[in-house]
């Protein structure tokens, strides 16, 4: 999607991941430790915050749990690709439904929008949100080296 505004320049700060997960456990989880992969973490619940969080967070990428009270991970993509500002965020699905859902499989039809099956492990994760804001063009700087967790 190209939108007619001009980027702001997001060099020198690291990468922002917008964590939607409605789940508290495994929110406030990856809230916490993604910081040490190098990223700048903002946590949301639903797809309601997920809207104010793409204009004040400007996140770099979004990893979302595919099973949201109320809405999907379909309706989410949907949401971030109709956006005029963040409708290039790439957004990654966080789920451990099985991959033949026909939702799940509809939203992996979207741009730039990824799998990644739970449980996943740290390293994992962290190279796959890596390689997501590599491609996006608008996003900051690549993030610091990966810290031991």
């Amino acid at each position: 999607m190209t939108t007619g505004s001009v980027p702001r320049p997001r060099v020198g700060r690291a990468p922002r991941v917008l964590v939607v997960e409605d789940h508290r456990y495994l929110g406030g989880l990856l809230r916490d430790v993604l910081p040490q992969g190098g990223f700048e973490v903002s946590l949301v619940t639903d797809t309601v915050a997920l809207e104010g969080a793409l204009e004040t967070f400007e996140p770099d990428v979004i990893l979302a749990d595919f099973r949201l009270r109320g809405e999907d991970g379909l309706d989410l993509c949907r949401k971030v690709r109709s956006h005029p500002l963040r409708g290039d965020v790439p957004v990654i699905l966080h789920t451990a439904i099985d991959p033949r859902n026909l939702r799940l499989q509809e939203a992996l039809t979207l741009p730039r929008v990824t799998l990644l099956l739970k449980p996943a492990d740290f390293q994992t994760m962290v190279a796959l949100l890596r390689e997501q804001i590599s491609q996006n063009p608008d996003a900051a700087e690549t993030a610091t080296p990966l810290r031991s967790v």
